[in-house]
């Protein structure tokens, strides 16, 4: 029911804004594009998550798990390209959990399928802090004159991770009552609760925001857009964090249907928002779809009584749940978003 849903969603989305948009416009926009600048938007989202893959390292460090870093690389781009594969723009994560959970077989780790989630959990966790907090520092700083409406849904959105950290209190209390609140609580204490981990992935984490937003940015300089660079860094996080929104299959739509909006402000032709979002998603998916030679090198490995363990309810969400079995060995994962990691 889920996946019709976000089915519908897509349909409704995606036909609303071509009813708005010639097509033949948008194609027009799309060969305006300097293709260096698509290039360079590759080769910096491919290091992106090179180093989007350290950052997921030092978490599952943190709580046991061993490995090369080749090993977490090549999970890391399965799980991308099980995020184009899957109904949602995070579906790959229950995916980077599995085999981190059922692959490192030699790691001598206790309740390992609860980490596995929990550290990919965590990974979105600190991404999604650190997009917001720069979305909220770009919006206070930003030398262009912002709409009324844009400067109240990034201060929301600021004020709501605010709120949200200061009831990790309450949601330990929670737990006890609820524990599918556990996870949340983990991650942050798995975040939160080491600096040296605090430190090296937070840095990570600007690292990795400021160069997704710099992809748009150079997808936008190639198509000549007068969009002001610091509007960029209001823009992109606002958009990322749209996406995760669980009406649409893999943010289709929303996405183009965000920057549209976004841009309207800056009298930016609808054909060349659309445009503009079609071309950063086309870097994604170049970029994602070098997992599946990763995948189809693994493929042999995986044991069917390990599958079995693992429940994928195919509707994944920007928040993991974790659902032990009775024998406490189950994952059921239903996460919700952006790449916002």
């Amino acid at each position: 029911m889920k996946v019709l849903v976000r089915v519908v969603g897509t349909l409704l989305l995606v036909g609303l804004i071509l009813t708005r948009v010639n097509l033949g416009q948008i194609m027009d926009s799309f060969a305006t594009l300097r293709p260096s600048y698509w290039v360079s938007a590759f080769m910096l989202l491919f290091f992106t998550q090179v180093l989007s893959c350290q950052r997921w390292k030092v978490l599952a460090n943190a709580v046991g798990f061993g490995g090369t870093f080749y090993e977490y690389l090549k999970y890391f781009f399965i799980g991308m390209f099980f995020n184009l594969a899957l109904p949602t723009s995070v579906g790959g994560d229950v995916v980077r959990a599995w085999y981190l959970a059922y692959k490192m077989k030699d790691e001598l780790v206790e309740n390992r399928r609860s980490k596995a989630v929990l550290t990919v959990f965590a990974d979105r966790f600190s991404g999604v802090l650190v997009l917001v907090a720069i979305a909220v520092v770009a919006t206070i700083l930003s030398p262009v004159e912002l709409p009324v409406w844009i400067k109240g849904a990034v201060m929301s959105i600021g004020l709501g991770a605010i709120g949200s950290l200061a009831l990790l209190p309450l949601v330990a209390k929670l737990s006890v009552r609820f524990p599918k609140l556990m996870v949340v609580l983990k991650s942050s204490k798995l975040c939160f609760g080491n600096l040296k981990v605090l430190v090296l992935t937070t840095a990570m984490s600007v690292g990795v925001q400021l160069s997704s937003i710099s992809i748009m940015m150079l997808i936008g300089l190639g198509m000549e857009l007068p969009i002001p660079l610091p509007f960029y860094f209001v823009m992109v996080p606002l958009v990322t964090l749209m996406t995760m929104l669980p009406i649409s299959l893999g943010g289709m739509g929303l996405r183009e249907g965000a920057t549209v909006l976004m841009l309207a402000p800056l009298a930016i032709a609808p054909a060349s928002a659309v445009a503009l979002s079609v071309l950063c998603f086309s870097v994604y998916v170049a970029v994602g779809m070098i997992g599946i030679f990763f995948y189809l090198g693994s493929r042999g490995s995986a044991s069917g009584s390990d599958m079995k363990d693992v429940q994928l309810e195919g509707e994944i969400s920007g928040s993991t749940e974790l659902e032990e079995s009775h024998d406490g060995s189950a994952i059921r994962n239903n996460t919700d978003q952006r790449r916002a990691g």
